[in-house]
Formats: structure tokens, C-alpha cells, sequence
């Protein structure tokens, strides 16, 4: 197996695990919110099963995917914790992971460790706090979904699901309706199932995963971005690396538009010609010294120039702005 082909392979098996995981956590975490007594153990046994998923594939992800998917995962068995204690009063009912250390191998049987040359992905502190928007459609959604419980930090994962004729702007604003979640930042966005929607992103410190949107637009400034499944996408990106998507087709990219830098914690975020990328898009679906057919720079008179940043007339621009099919 050549060294691309390796790479691909860890890739993939981490995009596939990754993606598995965290629709796995988003649906227990759903459910935690409304479960009663009697199901508790049946959740507690599967958030179990999701540790052993996690133990048996430590190794084969990407550290930065393996630090995320032990956040969520914490997040779930704290919200266990939490709802046991509420229902019962007290619970010794706990969480404990073995630590397996390895008995060292004999010096003339040892084998030292195979290279691979997996992505290399930036590491940022993340906290596990998080919140969900999901189940909106025919709606103008703002910063004001990421308030939630104060918490001990202001970094926060945010989980955007089955949206869909929408536009979610989480700028920045002066209106007193968002005054406390503007003081948040976002660590990590995951998003999946999007259709005919905007989402205007802003600044994300570290990485956004895109499942299944169509006919969507996406802004956003992060240093990672990796999309899938997805139709008909066009994102408008400030990142450190290069955006990656799989099994994608007509996706457009273009730079981040100078005009919605409208923060301070905006600033590093581009305003060059936006026909000019400022990075290269690998495409994982297309392995070859071609050009992939699934993806293209915006043209000039494709940009979006009226931005829904309010909610009045939103549907109109939203319509205007969206990609629609292509050819």
C-alpha cells in the first residue's frame, strides 16, 4: 500500500468513525434531555458501548478526533451522572476508565511503531460545554440559540441538526438578545442535515464537520473544515488548512467576504479578492493528478452580495442567495 493510499485509508476510517460517534452522542444526548427513571440503564449501557467503540479505535484516529469524540463522550456520562443524582437523590453509579499499560516487549521481539502519514491537525483547547440547534425550518435563527446554563468556561461545542429553508447567523451583534452568548466563543462546530438553508458561521477556533447539507451556504472562518455527503454547497472560508470534503459534488468555494467582519474577534479573517482562494481544497472522493470535477471557485457575478444579516425580508435573500441547481 503506497503511502497515499495509507493516508486515505486513516482518513476515511476516521471520517466514517467519527461521524458514526457523534450522531451516536447527539442522539443519546437528545434523549437524556427528556428520558425518565426507567430508562436510565438502558442509556448507561450504551453510552458503555460507545467507550468500548472508543477504547478499540484509540490508535486510529487522529489525536485531535480522539480528543473530541472523549469530550463528547464525557459530556454524556456527566449528564448521566447528573440525571441519576436528580432521580434518585444520590448515585454510586460512576464512570471509571482502566488505564491499560502495555507490559514491555521483550528487546529482540520489540517493533517499533509504523509511520503513517495521517493529516496533521492543529490542537486547540476545547472545552466540553456545548449546545444544540436542531429542528427549525422556514426561520431566521441568531446568536441568541447559543445562550444557554452558565458554565465554568466560555468555549463551547455547538451541534446544528436537520435544518432546513432557514438562515442561522451566529455574528456577532449589539441587539440585547445575544449580549451574553456574544461573550462565547465556539470551539467546534458539528452540522448535518441541511437543505436550502444559510449559515452564516463566523469565527470558529477549531474545526467545523459538515454531513449531508444541499443546496446550502456556508461562511465561516475555523482551521479546519471537512464536508460530506453534501450537494450544492457554497462556502466561504477563512482557514488555516486546506477545506477537505468526500463524496461531494458541485461545491463551489470562495474567500471569506471582507463585509461580515463585524467583530474584533473577526479580524484576522480575510478581505482579499474573493475570486482569489486562499487555499486549495482537497477532495478525497477524486485521488488524482486531474483537477476533481466536484468543485470550482466562485465567479465574479456568483457571489452573494446581500447578505441576510436580519430578519426582515430574509426569506427573499435567502432565495437569492442559495446556489440552486447546477450544471
Amino acid at each position: 500500500m503506497t503511502s497515499d493510499d495509507g493516508a486515505e485509508a486513516i482518513w476515511t476510517f476516521a471520517q466514517a468513525f467519527t461521524s458514526s460517534f457523534q450522531a451516536s452522542c447527539s442522539e443519546l444526548a437528545s434523549r437524556l434531555k427528556v428520558v425518565n427513571a426507567d430508562s436510565v440503564h438502558s442509556i448507561a449501557g450504551e453510552i458503555q458501548a460507545l467507550n468500548k467503540r472508543l477504547t478499540e479505535a484509540t490508535g486510529r484516529l487522529p489525536s485531535y478526533d480522539q480528543r473530541q469524540n472523549e469530550l463528547q463522550l464525557k459530556a454524556l456520562e456527566k449528564s448521566l451522572e447528573e440525571l441519576r443524582s436528580s432521580t434518585a437523590g444520590k448515585t454510586k453509579f460512576a464512570f471509571k476508565r482502566k488505564v491499560k499499560i502495555p507490559a514491555p516487549a521483550p528487546a529482540e521481539t520489540a517493533t517499533p511503531p509504523v509511520q503513517t502519514n495521517a493529516l496533521a491537525i492543529p490542537t486547540t483547547p476545547i472545552s466540553s460545554a456545548s449546545r444544540t440547534i436542531s429542528n427549525h425550518s422556514n426561520s431566521y435563527l441568531s446568536r441568541s440559540c447559543l445562550s444557554g446554563p452558565s458554565s465554568s468556561t466560555n468555549h463551547i461545542e455547538v451541534s446544528i441538526i436537520r435544518i432546513s429553508n432557514s438562515v442561522l447567523n451566529l455574528l456577532t451583534t449589539t441587539n440585547e438578545s445575544t449580549l451574553s452568548a456574544n461573550t462565547v466563543s465556539l470551539s467546534a462546530l458539528h452540522i448535518r442535515d441541511i437543505q436550502n438553508s444559510i449559515l452564516i458561521l463566523g469565527s470558529v477556533n477549531g474545526s467545523i464537520m459538515l454531513h449531508n447539507l444541499t443546496n446550502c451556504v456556508v461562511v465561516a472562518g475555523c482551521h479546519q473544515f471537512r464536508m460530506h455527503n453534501s450537494t450544492a454547497v457554497d462556502a466561504y472560508l477563512d482557514i488555516t488548512s486546506n477545506p477537505i470534503i468526500e463524496s461531494c459534488d458541485q461545491v463551489r468555494f470562495g474567500a471569506y467576504p471582507s463585509e461580515l467582519k463585524t467583530t474584533s474577534d473577526q479580524q484576522h479573517l480575510v478581505t482579499r479578492d474573493h475570486t482569489e482562494l486562499p487555499f486549495l481544497p482537497q477532495d478525497f472522493s477524486h485521488i488524482r493528478a486531474t483537477p476533481s470535477p466536484n468543485w470550482r471557485a466562485l465567479e465574479e457575478d456568483e457571489l452573494v452580495r446581500d447578505w441576510p444579516l436580519s430578519e426582515t425580508n430574509h426569506a427573499v435573500q435567502l432565495e437569492r442567495a442559495l446556489p440552486g441547481p447546477k450544471t
